[in-house]
């Protein structure tokens, strides 16, 4: 159940839109320059107030999974607010009120809650995230017109996350694999993504 909500809960923040960023960096990039883009991607994730998209995942096995993702990073609550609808055939639910998550398989009517801070959502519904405290960055590169992010969560061994920039006609996030502690490997993709729309809290009630 974690490793199926860490490669979901990811997709909440996994498009970010760098209109003000720099080109690729070349092979040479020093540590500075890696830290000014790190810092320029935490800016616009932390700028992210609400967010709806459909999700499309490619599972280790082959198989895929879509669906609706909806997030809300306002209010009063310890952490943000989320939303994931799966489509047919599997039409499961992940619902995040601010405290609680919660997941439901209307298949078999099995309904699972955890506190937010004992889930990776902690790290991704934060009101403030912050790459250099929470994840490990491993390794950055450019291939062509792409820039790779390698992340590392603190106590989780073996599990990676690979953040992939599209550098034209502007730096962009739009994809990213997630590795397992087996290496089982799951990549999201985010479409039809809408930043800063109006979300009503009903979304997020349980």
């Amino acid at each position: 159940m974690k490793q199926t909500m860490l490669r979901l809960l990811m997709a909440a923040f996994c498009y970010i839109n760098l209109q003000e960023a720099s080109a690729v960096p070349p092979p040479h990039q020093t540590q500075p320059d890696h830290l000014n883009q790190l810092s320029r991607i935490e800016a616009y994730l932390n700028g992210i107030r609400t967010l709806r998209a459909d999700f499309l995942q490619t599972n280790y096995d082959g198989s895929t999974s879509s669906g609706k993702m909806f997030l809300k990073r306002l209010g009063r609550e310890s952490f943000g607010k989320l939303r994931l609808d799966y489509l047919p055939p599997m039409q499961s639910k992940i619902i995040a009120n601010g405290e609680i998550l919660r997941h439901e398989d209307p298949q078999t009517h099995d309904v699972s809650e955890y506190s937010i801070d004992s889930t990776p959502a902690s790290f991704l519904l934060r009101h403030k995230i912050d790459f250099k405290k929470d994840l490990h960055v491993q390794k950055m590169e450019a291939k062509g017109d792409k820039i790779y992010l390698t992340l590392l969560r603190p106590g989780e061994e073996g599990v990676q996350l690979t953040l992939i920039f599209i550098t034209s006609p502007m730096l962009r996030l739009q994809e990213w694999t997630v590795q397992d502690a087996h290496a089982n490997q799951t990549h999201v993709v985010l479409n039809q993504v809408e930043i800063g729309i109006p979300l009503d809290d009903k979304l997020f009630t349980f």
